[in-house]
């Protein structure tokens, strides 16, 4: 016989994974188009990624600047993979030679380069830097700080992530509010809101009610004996919410996670790794897009294991190795699944790392370097400002090679939120900061 003990014991693992223990959900709709389908996909690179390691100047000049200010984080120049902006006067730039795949993106148009983003309360020069005579983002160069800044783009006075007001204007446009904002793997304050619930799902799918499974036969009688808890009326408000809430998750998780088990194998080949896998079940939750009645989805991915104090070199590799994979997995997939000019994806990162060795590895820094993927993006191109890279430099904060920001946040992120159809009066409102940038000086997307 069930207990009551063993009703909380069931639902615990499903609802963990859920967002479901959130306040009650509400709409909050503004003046997002409807009639069509469009996600954004934060991949989140946690630790802070070496940019300038990424994407890499080869003209002479350049280069010896680089490989001077890099030492031994540097990267031969004959193993560079040459790409040709559109832009930028004719310089030459070259990716890290484990980023192939990225290469061929961005060679085909379908992969773009933020130069130098970073958290900026307001544009600042090396002289205002060192002056003190401009704000800048609280706790510069620490981890969970500068995480918060760019997932809340303003954690002084916002109590949501920008992923999650943006989700906030998207609602009304699903049938499915509950699936507008969905991070994989874990929650995240990128998504966080004070009107509408974000869910987070596992990389494999939803935790399953596999006690009460509606399609094992030795489960029916524990599930018609669960069933029968969830229809009783408790007269006690914290008993009557649970039940809700597990009758909430339960239809959630047998309903979507069906939907998801219909979809089939993609053809695409998987590479190995944790990223392939959480974009994986973001294309499945795209792929079923229409049964669940979606017209505006945000999805946030992380990946770890950008802090390289020491191995820089050795665990670049593998990062990036995985990294130009998985992304290049996943704009394949959707373009199997014919949306990928419908999903735009972009990296994201608390800050860069200093120019300078400290031996073996390399420190935080500020600026850095972000990549932009999708059919609607104007690939083929690096855009903002491509920065010095001397020590001591017009751009160097500091004696370290800790670069200041040219384009903010808020500057990288008006193009893709125009795109996926916020209007200026909504960038502002979903980015309040906005105002201290000039909000026209990048676009790359079509």
């Amino acid at each position: 016989m069930m207990n009551r003990r063993d009703f909380i014991k069931l639902g615990s693992a499903a609802i963990a994974t859920s967002g479901l223990m959130n306040v009650s959900q509400s709409a909050h709709a503004l003046s997002i188009p409807t009639g069509d389908y469009k996600a954004l996909v934060c991949i989140f690179l946690l630790g802070g990624n070496d940019g300038f390691n990424m994407v890499v100047p080869t003209s002479d000049f350049d280069y010896n600047e680089y490989a001077a200010s890099r030492q031994n984080m540097a990267i031969a120049k004959a193993d560079l993979l040459p790409v040709s902006p559109l832009s930028h006067g004719g310089s030459s730039f070259g990716f890290h030679p484990q980023l192939s795949e990225l290469q061929g993106l961005f060679n085909n148009g379908k992969v773009a380069v933020m130069s130098n983003v970073g958290n900026l309360v307001e544009p600042i020069t090396r002289q205002q830097f060192l002056d003190h005579s401009k704000p800048l983002p609280d706790q510069l160069f620490s981890h969970n700080d500068q995480q918060d800044q760019w997932r809340y783009v303003d954690p002084q006075v916002q109590k949501s992530g920008l992923g999650g007001r943006v989700m906030d204007l998207a609602v009304a446009n699903n049938q499915d509010p509950l699936l507008t904002g969905i991070a994989i793997d874990g929650r995240t304050n990128w998504l966080s809101s004070q009107l509408n619930l974000d869910l987070s799902i596992g990389r494999n799918g939803f935790d399953q009610y596999g006690y009460v499974a509606p399609d094992k036969s030795w489960t029916q009688n524990r599930r018609a004996a669960f069933k029968e808890l969830l229809s009783n009326n408790y007269n006690d408000p914290f008993t009557d919410e649970f039940k809700g809430l597990q009758s909430r998750t339960m239809d959630l998780v047998e309903r979507v996670g069906a939907q998801i088990d219909t979809v089939p194998e993609f053809t695409t080949i998987k590479p190995e790794g944790s990223l392939a896998t959480k974009l994986e079940m973001v294309a499945k939750l795209i792929a079923i897009r229409a049964e669940l009645g979606m017209e505006r989805q945000v999805f946030y991915v992380g990946m770890g294991g950008f802090d390289t104090h020491d191995a820089h070199i050795n665990t670049q590799q593998q990062l990036f190795t995985e990294l130009s994979q998985s992304m290049n997995y996943f704009y394949d997939v959707t373009t199997e699944l014919g949306v990928q000019n419908n999903v735009t994806s972009f990296t994201s990162s608390e800050f860069g790392r200093t120019l300078t060795s400290n031996g073996d590895g390399t420190d935080h820094a500020w600026g850095n370097h972000q990549l932009v993927m999708g059919g609607a993006v104007r690939g083929g191109d690096i855009y903002g400002q491509v920065p010095s890279l001397e020590i001591d430099g017009p751009d160097d904060a500091n004696n370290d090679g800790r670069i200041i920001p040219t384009t903010s946040v808020e500057q990288f992120m008006v193009s893709p939120l125009r795109w996926f159809g916020l209007t200026d009066s909504e960038l502002n409102s979903v980015m309040p900061n906005l105002s201290s940038f000039d909000a026209n000086a990048v676009d790359f997307m079509l």
